[in-house]
C-alpha cells in the first residue's frame, strides 16, 4: 500500500489494507488493424478496474507490438520506453515471436509477456506482481468484449485468427497458428454493437479472411451477405485475403461485394511479380492467379480499389526477376502498394537461405517505390472530375477532413466538416496518395 493509503487506513478502520486505488495503464498498438482491435479490447477490459491513461501518466505501459516485418521496430520501441520512462512497469503483448524475448529481457528484466491468444486475461498480466509470462497458442474467441476504441466510427472485427499457409519468410503463422474462424453468430453479434455504438464503418480483419469458414463449411462472400443484411448505416473494408484462396469462391465473392454497404476495396498479395520467386517464398499461388483476380474485380467494378503487398530482396532474387514485379506492378495498376524489404525471421524456412546485401534491397525497394508512386498517381487521374458522396472518418492530420468515396479512396477536404456524415464532393486534383476535393 501507498504512504497515502496507509494513512487513510489510520483515520478510517473501515478501509481493509488490502484495498487500493486503481492503476493508472496505457496501451499503445502497432502493426496491423487486428492488433489495434485487440489494443482496443485490453483497454476495453482493463477500463472497467483501472484507469488507463496516457502514457506520460501511466504506472504500466502495455506494449502492443508488432514483428512481421521484423522484431527491430518493436525493439525499438521498448528501448525508447525504457529509456524515457525507466520506473514503469512494461507489459509485453502482441505478436511476440521467442527470438524476441532475450533481447526485451536485456533491457526490461522485469517485463512481464503476454501473447495474442490471451488478451482476455491482461489484467491478471498488469496486476501480478510474480515473474508473468504467458505465451501459449489457443484457439480463443477474442470478440463480444468491452472495448475503448482507437477511432469511435470505426469498428474493427477480427474474423479469425491464424491461416491455412506457412510462407518461407512469414512467422506470423508461428506466433498466431493454424486457422480458427470465428463463430459466425459471434461476428454478426460484434458487428451489430458497433453499429448500434455508432461505428460508421466495419472493418474485418485476420491474418488471411480470405480463409475464413473453411473450418466451418462456409466462406467469406456468405459472412459478408449476412453482415450486409444487419440494419443500420455503416460501410464494409474487407481486409487482406491470400489470392489462392479467394479463386475457390470467386463468383460469390463478386456478388457479395455488390452491396451499396461493402467497400468496392480489396486486398490481395502479389508479394512477387515471378513465379520462380513466388515458389521460394511458397505461397501457393502463381502470379497469373493474381493478374485473373484483378481483371475479374475491374472487369465488374471498374473503379474498384486494389491494393497488394511486395517484397522486394527476397533470397536469391534476381536482377530478372525483380524486373518481372516492376512489370507487374506497371501492368496491374495497383492503388496501394505495401512495399517491404525481406528480413530474416527465425524460424522460417528463408531463414535458412542466404540473405542478400541490404544495399541491394535498399535500391531495389528505391526503384519499386518510384515505379508505384507513377503508377498510382496515373491511376488515380481517372477520378478527377468524380463527384459522389463521402464519408467523413477522420480529421486530417494538416487540417480539414478525410472522407472515403465508395471504392475507400481517402479524399483529403480542407473544409471543417463533421465526422461521421456522408457529404457530396467534387474531386479536383490527385497525388499518388490521396484523392482532394470540395464538399
Amino acid at each position: 500500500t501507498t504512504v497515502l493509503h496507509q494513512t487513510l487506513i489510520l483515520l478510517n478502520p473501515f478501509i481493509r489494507p488490502t484495498e487500493r486505488f486503481p492503476m493508472k495503464i496505457a496501451v499503445k498498438s502497432y502493426g496491423c488493424s487486428e492488433n489495434h482491435a485487440e489494443g482496443e479490447i485490453m483497454s476495453g477490459k482493463l477500463a472497467a478496474k483501472e484507469e488507463v491513461v496516457q502514457e506520460k501518466d501511466a504506472d504500466v505501459v502495455v506494449l502492443n507490438i508488432c514483428t512481421v516485418k521484423g522484431n527491430q521496430t518493436a525493439l525499438k520501441e521498448v528501448r525508447k520506453t525504457k529509456q524515457k520512462f525507466p520506473d514503469k512497469k512494461l507489459v509485453i503483448t502482441g505478436c511476440v515471436p521467442d527470438d524476441i524475448i532475450q533481447p526485451i529481457r536485456e533491457m526490461a528484466p522485469e517485463a512481464v509477456f503476454l501473447g495474442t491468444h490471451h488478451i482476455q486475461d491482461i489484467h491478471s498480466a498488469v496486476t501480478s506482481d510474480a515473474p508473468y509470462e504467458q505465451l501459449s497458442v489457443e484457439k480463443r474467441v477474442k470478440l463480444n468484449e468491452p472495448r475503448i476504441r482507437k477511432n469511435p466510427l470505426v469498428g474493427i472485427i477480427p474474423i479469425s485468427q491464424g491461416c491455412l499457409d506457412a510462407c518461407a519468410f512469414c512467422s506470423t503463422r508461428l506466433v498466431k497458428g493454424i486457422l480458427y474462424s470465428y463463430p459466425e453468430e459471434n461476428i454478426i453479434q460484434e458487428v451489430r454493437q458497433a453499429v448500434e455504438d455508432g461505428c460508421k464503418e466495419v472493418w474485418l480483419t485476420g491474418q488471411d479472411t480470405a480463409c475464413w469458414g473453411f473450418d466451418r463449411k462456409s466462406n467469406l462472400a456468405r459472412l459478408l451477405t449476412k453482415i450486409c443484411a444487419i440494419e443500420g448505416d455503416f460501410k464494409i473494408r474487407v481486409g487482406m485475403g491470400n489470392p489462392r484462396h479467394v479463386k475457390r469462391y470467386l463468383p460469390e465473392l463478386l456478388e457479395a461485394y455488390a452491396h451499396d454497404k461493402v467497400y468496392k476495396f480489396i486486398h490481395l498479395p502479389l508479394q512477387a511479380g515471378n513465379d520462380n520467386v513466388l515458389k521460394r517464398m511458397g505461397r501457393g499461388h502463381d502470379v497469373q492467379a493474381v493478374v485473373d483476380l484483378v481483371k475479374a474485380f475491374r472487369a465488374k467494378y471498374p473503379k474498384m480499389t486494389i491494393s497488394t503487398d511486395v517484397i522486394v530482396g527476397f533470397p536469391e532474387e534476381t536482377e530478372e526477376e525483380f524486373a518481372d514485379t516492376l512489370a507487374k506492378l506497371k501492368e496491374l495498376n495497383f492503388d496501394i502498394v505495401n512495399l517491404a524489404r525481406y528480413a530474416p525471421r527465425a524460424g522460417t524456412k528463408a531463414d535458412e537461405m542466404e540473405d542478400m546485401h541490404g544495399n541491394i534491397k535498399k535500391e531495389r525497394s528505391r526503384q519499386a517505390t518510384i515505379v508505384q508512386k507513377e503508377v498510382s498517381e496515373a491511376h488515380n487521374k481517372q477520378w478527377l472530375g468524380w463527384q459522389g458522396s463521402a464519408l467523413i472518418v477522420e480529421k486530417g492530420p494538416y487540417g480539414g477532413v478525410i472522407g472515403r468515396n465508395f471504392a475507400y479512396k481517402p479524399v483529403v477536404i480542407k473544409q471543417d466538416l463533421p465526422l461521421g456524415k456522408s457529404v457530396t464532393i467534387k474531386i479536383t486534383r490527385v497525388s499518388p496518395f490521396a484523392l482532394y476535393g470540395d464538399a
